[in-house]
């Protein structure tokens, strides 16, 4: 066989190669993607979304779980608390009053759920960064840069 003629054989071997290569990974995005839209699917019928309580001047001494407590004084809501989804058992406080900073958007909606805007974010221990959304935290996916 003649070197130009290897050549293509070569060529069109590793192009049969690579559509089959191509062919698993779409195959294997395709099929996480699924899992994944079945597993929140699930996750949001089984699951309930977090109670939202207000309470008035005070938080009560003991947070329960999958409860976004709202702090109102005098009429006015101050601020947002929770247990941190994560499960450290750590109390997140989310300032509500717009002249002061860092401060969160509450929204409460119909259905008696909340959200607030913009992302929680601890900068430290446990590190959560989350979206909570009517009553349900979303989970920033981490990007781990390795610097070298």
């Amino acid at each position: 066989m003649s070197l130009v003629a290897n050549c293509a054989l070569n060529l069109k071997h590793a192009a049969r190669t690579r559509r089959k290569a191509d062919g698993v990974k779409r195959l294997k995005k395709w099929s996480q993607h699924s899992a994944r839209q079945l597993y929140e699917k699930l996750y949001r019928r089984l699951v309930p979304p977090y109670a939202t309580k207000a309470v008035e001047d005070y938080l009560p001494k003991r947070l329960k779980i999958r409860t976004l407590y709202i702090v109102e004084d005098d009429g006015f809501v101050e601020q947002a608390a929770m247990l941190c989804p994560c499960g450290c058992d750590r109390v997140l406080h989310m300032n509500l009053l717009p002249d002061e900073h860092p401060c969160w958007r509450l929204t409460q909606h119909k259905d008696g759920t909340a959200s607030l805007h913009p992302s929680v974010s601890r900068k430290t221990d446990c590190r959560s960064h989350f979206w909570f959304l009517r009553g349900r935290v979303h989970w920033f996916k981490r990007k781990i840069s390795v610097s070298l």
